[in-house]
């Protein structure tokens, strides 16, 4: 049985939590500043459609859509990482972090 993740978007200013967001029966969640995207961080930063988090043979992954400022684990750009407990990616001024529900 898979445990279902979910992502808290925490203000990497303020450390507080903006919002929370199951990853579960979805086979796609779009992040990014546009209106229609399913989660939305409205900064200049962000890309309109920053990165995307998928479903792929039961597991999820985070992959980045070629955004302007890149979607970065510890410091780094990255394309795409599994998505696991504990897991923190910086998009814009904010963390995404990935927990068991």
């Amino acid at each position: 049985m898979m445990t279902m993740l979910e992502l808290h978007v925490i203000s990497r200013k303020t450390e507080q939590l903006v919002g929370a967001f199951a990853i579960g029966d979805n086979a796609e969640i779009l992040i990014g500043r546009d209106a229609d995207c399913d989660v939305r961080i409205s900064a200049a930063s962000v890309s309109r459609e920053h990165c995307i988090i998928e479903q792929v043979d039961g597991e999820y992954y985070l992959r980045d859509l070629d955004s302007s400022g890149g979607t970065l684990l510890n410091g780094e750009p990255i394309d795409d990482v599994r998505l696991e407990h504990g897991l923190e990616v910086e998009v814009g001024p904010t963390t995404l972090r990935f927990v068991d529900e």
